[in-house]
């Protein structure tokens, strides 16, 4: 018992030590082979280092079976919860939609607002503490910074007091002109803002930060806002206003600003003003076939039909029959399934509303190569493959629909998972045949080099179909994403691998494949004759292996050969279990050669 006691505590040491790679034989990788092997190596004996541990299985057995009755539970809340949901399907799109406006102030650009160096218009209102700059030229010289004292007037210099609160800069300039022609004859006066007066605003109500703000005299409204953080979540976008001695002498809507682009701010704050955000309005949701699905703020004179031109309008695709308008009535949420377009102008909004319009489920498809009408279509649900070639105008006279390329994006995503899960049982093949190669046993060179193409292979979504079947058309349904690639005929058979000269071959009726091959001089010496690899013109693999009847001279080939095909000979591998996966390998690796043939025979129609 002792013994094997010890043997177990033991084993993770002896398997560790086997996965030591020899840095010699690292060093004769390519480099990302080499990186992905080491890190694969790693990974391995930290796994093998936790199952081994026999001190901890008890404890990681008692986690697992824990674990498993979580997940149970778990899966039988969700079902409950889903249940839930699923009647509030109205419920759980407002949360997830944004509130239109709310990100405005938060990115807010600083250099909006200028502090320091105000450049006000001849329009600005001037008040005490502004600071005027006079220059006179002429008869008398002179230039000064003059302030705007507490009684509202300046100090001229031989010309008097001369009152200026309250005066555009214009008129203000206007009138010391006038003064100064009348006391100087030939001179002449340039007045300008030397610096401006700070204003002391409060800023209350729905503020993010509510409080008294000291800010430039050339500043308004929308820019104290800012500087207090914006509104807060239960302040209203619609209706900011500024109160000047108790009277609102100027209201903002943000709406108005953002949808519409109109900026009419005229008022300069002064000290004393109060901006007060208003409470929330009615939030209505809007979402399906809209530009622009969001939640918008509408005030309590607007309808529905507001909330549709705020979304941008409907999208192309929207299916005008199904609009339904979902409202929370007397604590519970009332559906509407079918609400007609133009009712939603005499419908008023209410807090909590929600607007779905359904879009009909379209989708982009492309087609390219040798069709009347290469480019982009746009899908309706349930349409097929066949309905595709019809909007591109059918095929040319020359084109060669059993080689066509069909590729999906769903297809693409799994032939790259699988192609990644390929990787890594060839690192893990690479290991574990490394110390026999060490020995001389094995010779890993070509295993090596194969798995180095599948990391540089780059995933395809070709899915396998009848191209030249209408009924097989048919049952292709189209879906987003989808691209059909049609070459156009060519008289080439393509042979690849361990043959003395690789390249295309003149294609010849009812011919096998030996014919192709001896055309192309021949196998080479370490050529696998017993696996060849034909890829068909319409994506199908086949494996051929040129095994001799014992009643016949020659080896007999049922396999056809078409215009297109591609005929590959592979290396022969010493390890069945690496031939074995060298067969995958191989698919991949003919299926993106495949793709680049159909792309160069069918650029001559685009």
């Amino acid at each position: 018992m002792k013994k094997l006691v010890l043997l177990i505590l033991l084993l993770p040491f002896f398997y560790i030590q086997a996965q030591q790679l020899d840095e010699a034989f690292l060093d004769s990788l390519p480099d990302d082979v080499r990186q992905d092997l080491e890190k694969r190596s790693e990974n391995q004996i930290k796994s093998s280092e936790e199952n081994y541990r026999a001190s901890q299985y008890t404890t990681k057995l008692k986690q697992a079976e824990e674990l498993i009755d979580l997940k149970n539970r778990l899966e039988i809340d969700l079902k409950e919860l889903q249940k839930r949901l699923d009647s509030e399907d109205g419920l759980k799109i407002r949360s997830e939609l944004k509130l239109f406006g709310s990100d405005f102030f938060s990115t807010f650009q600083t250099s909006f607002m200028p502090l320091n160096e105000p450049n006000p218009d001849s329009s600005y209102t001037l008040d005490i503490g502004d600071i005027l700059s006079i220059q006179l030229i002429g008869q008398r010289e002179f230039i000064e910074d003059i302030s705007i004292n507490g009684n509202g007037a300046i100090n001229f210099p031989d010309i008097g007091e001369l009152v200026l609160v309250g005066l555009t800069l214009r008129e203000a300039s206007e009138l010391i002109k006038a003064r100064v022609n009348s006391a100087f004859i030939g001179t002449e006066a340039f007045i300008g803002l030397s610096q401006l007066r700070d204003v002391n605003v409060l800023i209350t109500g729905n503020a993010e930060n509510p409080g008294i703000y000291t800010l430039s005299g050339n500043s308004n409204l929308l820019q104290a806002i800012n500087i207090a953080g914006g509104v807060n979540e239960y302040g209203s976008y619609r209706e900011i206003n500024l109160i000047r001695d108790n009277d609102v002498i100027e209201s903002l809507d943000v709406y108005d600003l953002l949808i519409n682009g109109n900026y009419n701010l005229k008022e300069r704050l002064r000290s004393g003003d109060v901006i007060f955000i208003k409470p929330i309005k009615n939030i209505v949701a809007i979402d399906g076939a809209v530009k622009r699905p969001a939640k918008y703020e509408l005030t309590d004179k607007e309808n529905l039909s507001a909330v549709i031109d705020y979304a941008n309008g409907l999208k192309r695709t929207a299916d005008m029959e199904n609009i339904s308008l979902e409202r929370i009535l007397d604590g519970s949420l009332k559906s509407i399934p079918v609400v007609n377009r133009i009712q939603f102008d005499s419908i008023k909004a209410i807090d909590g509303d929600l607007v779905y319009i359904r879009e009909y489920p379209y989708r982009e498809a492309s087609v390219a190569g040798a069709v009347l009408k290469p480019g982009s279509y746009t899908m309706a649900a349930g349409e097929t493959l066949d309905d595709l070639i019809n909007k591109a105008g059918g095929f040319t006279e020359n084109a060669y629909p059993y080689g066509a390329v069909f590729e999906n994006i769903e297809a693409k995503e799994i032939n790259r998972m699988a192609q990644k899960l390929l990787y890594d049982e060839f690192l893990d093949n690479i290991i574990a045949l490394s110390q026999r190669s060490l020995n001389g046993d094995i010779d890993l060179t070509p295993i090596v080099k194969l798995t180095k193409e599948i990391n540089n292979a780059e995933p395809n979504g070709r899915v396998v179909i009848d191209m030249t079947s209408v009924e097989s058309r048919r049952k292709l349904g189209i879906q987003a994403g989808d691209s059909l690639l049609v070459p156009e005929k060519n008289n080439n058979v393509y042979v690849y691998g361990e043959v003395s000269t690789e390249g295309s071959v003149m294609f010849a009726p009812n011919k096998d494949i030996n014919y192709f091959i001896d055309k192309s001089g021949g196998f080479k010496e370490y050529a696998d004759t017993q696996a060849i690899y034909i890829l068909h013109p319409n994506g199908e693999t086949e494996r051929y292996s040129r095994k001799r009847n014992i009643f016949e001279n020659q080896p007999r080939s049922n396999t056809n050969i078409y215009p297109g095909s591609i005929i590959f000979i592979p290396r022969e591998l010493d390890n069945s279990s690496a031939r074995a996966l060298a067969a995958q390998a191989y698919v991949s690796i003919l299926g993106n050669l495949g793709l680049a043939l159909a792309s160069l025979n069918s650029i001559n129609t685009n």
